[in-house]
């Protein structure tokens, strides 16, 4: 096991692998595998922010965010409240309302998605994959200018046209859309995904690591391996709503 973490390669397959699992099993697999999924983002920003959450509260989050968006928004609010209030610091009442948000509603859109049907989640997956499995080859073997250096030294341009190129042409292949649709949507998607990377990345430079964990070996911890697809769910969810 501790060999197989260290390739690359057979992280992303193990983890693509599960996730594929995940996608495709009933609620009653699928609702725990994403409840651990948001603990374990939570106690990874949690550690880089430096605020102790209380363990269980990005999964109580989650599961009222499944039920109501605005539910789970306010238990956030309330967990945030009774944090800052412990402590008597605005600053951990605003980190720990930030982790709550991040890891508790943002994953819940993947339970909106599966509730739609199994295929719109696996298409959204899908995309998120390709960007970022093209974006990292492409950018390795041509990739020359560098790409919001300050948050992500190794990115380039090259490697992000390669990836949202990827992206549109594979929502566009697998969408229900018209060809317009299609590939309007598919560029707004492929940005979020992107825009997820920078977020993650931005928190890391700015807490000085380079991993959020080594749960995953080179691809990181749970956070750096799913940011893109937090910041991409929500709005794949706001089209299907459209």
């Amino acid at each position: 096991m501790e060999r197989l973490f260290e390739s690359r390669e057979a992280v992303g397959f193990f983890v693509g692998f599960v996730s594929l699992i995940a996608v495709l099993s009933p609620f009653y697999i699928f609702l725990p595998i994403i409840a651990l999924l948001s603990y374990a983002i939570a106690q990874e920003v949690s550690k880089a922010l430096k605020v102790n959450l209380y363990a269980l509260s990005a999964p109580a989050v989650f599961f009222m965010a499944c039920l109501h968006t605005g539910m789970g928004i306010i238990l956030s609010a309330f967990l945030s409240l009774v944090k800052g209030y412990r402590s008597w610091k605005m600053e951990d009442f605003l980190k720990s309302f930030f982790i709550l948000v991040y890891a508790g509603i943002l994953p819940s859109y993947l339970y909106i998605l599966k509730s739609s049907n199994n295929y719109q989640l696996l298409k959204i997956l899908l995309l998120v994959w390709s960007v970022d499995i093209t974006s990292y080859y492409v950018g390795r073997r041509i990739g020359k200018h560098p790409f919001f250096p300050e948050l992500s030294p190794k990115k380039t341009w090259e490697g992000f046209l390669g990836g949202a190129l990827m992206g549109v042409a594979l929502f566009s292949f697998l969408s229900d859309f018209s060809i317009f649709k299609s590939l309007m949507y598919g560029t707004l998607l492929v940005l979020c995904a992107v825009s997820g990377d920078l977020f993650k990345s931005f928190i890391k430079r700015q807490a000085g690591i380079k991993d959020f964990s080594s749960a995953l070996g080179q691809h990181g911890g749970f956070t750096d391996r799913f940011d893109s697809l937090l910041f991409t769910a929500p709005v794949y969810s706001a089209i299907l709503g459209l």
